[in-house]
Formats: structure tokens, C-alpha cells, sequence
């Protein structure tokens, strides 16, 4: 039995036969969850956040099980459980420990359908396809019905239930959790608050820092910002405002995007990369600052550990994505290079290359398949 944020789903009992047997007699490149991806044309963006994915251990369960068939929404008129259907389709073959590399053919051409920029052979950013990813598979099985009481509901309650129509996912209770802005008049102290959900948090790099840390760019984002101009609705005129945001709801599966490209004002606003060398903890990433009060107060858990990253070499113009990621069943890190998969040593997983990162706050699970 799988539990995530309170919500049971059943999952199938191990085989007679563990994984540590099948890892001491098939090749690395042949090892279960260690299949490659073949690069299509400029892929790479995709099979790097495919193989993040595919190493969350709680969806990969939820797919290899096929329990995600009974939660999928043929009323969804977007994606009419299409999405996840292929990668589900697509974890299994990645899983069944019988192929050095798999080609997502299938994949890509349904995500091409429901997304034009996907159809071609140019190359793409990897966050942008995870973000347009998240939303499809949330769609796609958007149906655990929740009943809730609103007159009893806080503000921040109220805003969730809106967001999700009261119908929730597994993708939902994997991914997503909830952001705090608040507006505070620096005249009269008067707040307003509003709440947003979020399936990743988007950081800045510290400016002129060759070498930084992650709880840099965190402090920057939830540091607050002076703001010019707000209507307090205390004051009845415009005032200046601190905006400061603060996490509401942390997601059991927490995701860093790291704002590495930016328009140049000063060559015609040509997107230029940020090579900044980023120092993040792949234990123990304490994210207790950043939570708003009610949160804070919560029994859950507010500690993070890495277990994902897609990187990206190169620029704009020409540029690479691999993906580093640790096996939930050999307990070691490993690279994702589309079709070529290599064993990683942990000192090799915090690179200049970082791009988006991924972290669990879910006690480790090994897959029986």
C-alpha cells in the first residue's frame, strides 16, 4: 500500500525473486530502470526529464502497477488520458530490464499533437516541457473527488480547492504544493495575502557569483521585495509594499528549477546562459525558513533529500541535456546520457551543468519488480 498526503493506492506484491539478483548477473546498461533513451532529434531535453520521472519512485510504482488506469479522466478534453497513458507505457519498457535503450517515438508524437513546439527537431528547454508535462498528467488523472467543508476551510484551504475543482491526483499529492504572497504596507502595516500553486520553484542565480549556494538563490526568492505604487485598501491611496512569498503547502516531491538563461539588454535581449557554479545538498536540504506559519506548524516533513537532476552543457545556440539520477534499488547515482548510461560518483553530481533539481522528503522505497 502506497500512501501519498494521505491518499492509499494499492500496489502489487513483490515478485519471489529481488533486484539484487537480477543486478549481479545483467550488463549496467541492461539493469532495470538503467534502460537509455535514443535521441530523436534534439530529444535529449525530453529524455532528461523522462528519466527524472522515471526515478521518482512513487510514480514509477503507480505506473508499472497499473493503478494509474483507474484514475485516469476520459473527460479531460485536453489530453484525453493520452499523456499518461504513453508514459506510463514508456517507465514500463524503461523498467522491464530488458533493452540497453528505448526510443520514445510514441511519446513524442502525442506530445507534438498537444503542443506544437514539441513536433519539430529543434531543440527545447527541459523545464518548460516538465512544467507543460506536470499539467497534462494532473489532467489526465484528475479525479479523486475530495469533499471538503468551505465554511471551515482556511483562506489557503479555499484557494487549493478552487485550483483543483475539488478533483486531486496523484500528480497533484507527488508535485504540487501552494505559495504565500503577502503585501504588507510599509505605512500602516496593513497584509493581504493571496495563494498560487506551483508543480516547481523557479530561483534566480545570485548576480556577479561565479560560485553560489542553493540557500542563496531561496533566501533571494523568499527574501521579499519593495514595491511601489500598491493600493492599500487601509490607507485608500497608493503606498509602498513589502511582497514577500512564503511556502503554504510543500510538495512530498520538491522541484528546483534554476533561472539559468536571460534576455541581454545589451545585445538586443539575446538569451544568454548563467555558468554559475551552484553548490546544492544532496542530504538534508532544510526548507523550514521558507514556509509560512501554519505550514511551520504541520507535522510533516520539511527536510529534502536530491535524488534527480537534468543538466544542460552548453549555450543557447548549442546545447546538451543529460540527467544524473540515483537508483531507489542499486542506492548508487547514475548518468543518463540519451541512449548511454553510466555509473556516477556522487562528488561528479553537483556540476556548473545544474539545471533543475529534484528532491524527495518521501522515506526511501525500492521498487519490486
Amino acid at each position: 500500500m502506497l500512501c501519498v498526503a494521505g491518499v492509499k493506492f494499492q500496489l502489487p506484491a513483490a515478485p519471489p525473486t529481488t533486484y539484487s539478483i537480477y543486478s549481479s548477473i545483467l550488463p549496467l546498461r541492461r539493469g532495470r530502470g538503467l534502460t537509455g533513451l535514443k535521441n530523436l532529434g534534439n530529444t535529449c531535453y525530453m529524455n532528461s526529464i523522462l528519466q527524472c520521472l522515471s526515478n521518482t519512485v512513487q510514480l514509477t510504482e503507480y505506473c508499472i502497477s497499473d493503478k494509474y488506469k483507474d484514475y485516469i479522466s476520459r473527460s479531460n478534453s485536453r489530453t484525453n488520458g493520452h499523456v499518461i497513458e504513453e508514459v506510463a507505457a514508456l517507465i514500463k519498457e524503461l523498467w522491464n530490464g530488458q533493452y540497453k535503450c528505448v526510443a520514445s517515438r510514441d511519446l513524442r508524437y502525442i506530445v507534438g499533437q498537444y503542443q506544437q513546439i514539441f513536433r519539430g527537431f529543434d531543440q527545447q528547454d527541459s523545464h518548460e516541457f516538465l512544467t507543460i508535462l506536470m499539467d497534462w498528467l494532473h489532467s489526465d488523472l484528475q479525479t479523486l473527488r475530495v469533499a471538503r467543508q468551505r465554511e471551515t476551510m482556511s483562506a489557503s484551504e479555499k484557494a487549493w480547492l478552487e485550483f483543483t475543482k475539488a478533483k486531486e491526483s496523484m500528480i497533484l499529492h507527488l508535485f504540487y504544493g501552494q505559495m504565500k504572497s503577502t503585501v504588507k504596507c510599509v505605512a500602516c502595516h496593513k497584509e493581504s495575502a493571496t495563494y498560487e500553486c506551483f508543480s516547481n520553484l523557479s530561483l534566480e542565480l545570485p548576480p556577479n557569483s561565479n560560485v553560489c549556494q542553493l540557500s542563496q538563490c531561496m533566501d533571494m526568492y523568499f527574501s521579499g521585495e519593495r514595491i511601489h505604487g500598491w493600493n492599500c485598501p487601509n490607507c485608500k491611496t497608493k503606498r509602498d509594499a513589502i511582497k514577500k512569498l512564503d511556502i503554504s503547502k510543500l510538495p512530498p516531491v520538491l522541484v528546483v528549477h534554476l533561472k539559468r538563461f536571460y534576455a541581454d539588454p545589451s545585445n538586443s535581449c539575446a538569451y544568454i546562459k548563467k555558468q554559475n557554479y551552484l553548490r546544492f545538498p544532496l542530504e538534508n536540504l532544510e526548507m523550514n525558513p521558507y514556509i509560512a506559519r501554519a505550514e511551520s506548524r504541520a507535522g510533516t516533513p520539511k527536510t529534502y533529500q536530491l535524488y534527480a537532476v537534468s543538466n544542460h552543457y552548453g549555450s543557447m545556440e548549442g546545447g546538451h541535456y543529460t540527467a544524473f539520477c540515483k537508483s531507489a534499488n542499486y542506492g548508487k547515482w547514475f548518468k543518463f546520457d540519451d541512449q548511454i548510461v553510466t555509473t556516477l560518483d556522487t562528488s561528479n553530481v553537483v556540476s556548473s551543468a545544474a539545471y533543475i533539481l529534484f528532491y524527495t522528503r518521501l522515506p526511501p522505497m525500492q521498487l519490486s519488480l
